[in-house]
């Protein structure tokens, strides 16, 4: 009896913390045309991030881990999120790409970009494209990609920006990339931290250089937080979300501000 009551418990539990995850999405405003909403995804392991406009349109950057597609197809469901125009890969290893496939069988997906040393096989019916280094591409009107690095692993490190708004996608959790950013980086609104926070960078010559207002960390169950980088971050006076509590965040862009729209706004 005792037995099945801790079994009954675990898998109570379980479900709150699947609940909490799918509750956490908030009744998001609707759109206007010169609105945009990038929504990055709490999920149990990875890196997703969500793009959206008034149109209707969506842009999925990675795909998290394939044990995350439970929760990433319910809070898209919740959405109302049935159709991918793009997807956008960083990186190729599991926690970025693991439900790339899932999601081209399931999205109607029309786009790809993905690193090079990506050697995948797709439908003949996608448009697959590799990231040129130094290139920007517009993928709506105003919104645009700059490449800014890539590892020897294939890691994409690359600006977003839309009107005023600029949004520093950082995938190399080692600080030799940062002169070269430096170089081609200035102010940075919002900033995704490398590898989970597990890295050294960014340094606090680099925080003070692109002077970001929030930062991001996506959850992993493999990777352990650097302290000395939140430390960092805090003492820069930069707002932390660890979606892992903060629950999956909403950040309404417009061309001259930024918005952000999420359960707990108060994580640091």
């Amino acid at each position: 009896m005792r037995r099945l009551t801790i079994l009954l418990s675990t898998i109570f539990l379980s479900y709150l913390i699947l609940i909490k995850s799918v509750s956490a999405i908030p009744d998001i405003p609707e759109l206007q045309s010169d609105q945009l909403d990038i929504i990055f995804f709490n999920v149990p392991h990875g890196e997703a991030s969500l793009i959206k406009n008034n149109r209707g349109e969506h842009i999925l950057v990675n795909t998290a881990s394939k044990r995350s597609q439970k929760t990433l197809y319910q809070q898209l469901s919740k959405l109302q999120v049935d159709q991918i125009d793009t997807i956008i890969i960083t990186n190729q290893s599991e926690e970025y790409t693991g439900n790339l496939l899932y999601f081209l069988e399931h999205y109607q997906v029309n786009n790809i970009i993905i690193p090079n040393h990506m050697n995948e096989s797709f439908s003949e019916d996608l448009n697959v494209n590799k990231w040129t280094m130094d290139s920007e591409v517009e993928l709506w009107e105003d919104l645009y990609i700059q490449t800014l690095d890539q590892t020897k692993d294939g890691d994409i490190s690359f600006l977003m920006g839309y009107g005023k708004q600029s949004i520093l996608f950082l995938n190399d959790k080692d600080i030799a990339i940062e002169q070269k950013l430096i170089n081609q980086t200035v102010n940075v609104d919002i900033l995704k931290v490398a590898a989970f926070g597990s890295g050294h960078s960014p340094s606090q010559e680099f925080l003070e250089h692109i002077d970001p207002y929030m930062s991001i960390i996506f959850p992993s169950q493999t990777h352990k937080i650097n302290e000395s980088l939140i430390e960092r971050l805090n003492a820069t006076w930069i707002d932390v979300y660890f979606l892992k509590q903060s629950g999956t965040v909403f950040v309404r862009l417009s061309k001259d501000d930024y918005e952000i729209l999420t359960e707990n706004s108060s994580v640091s």
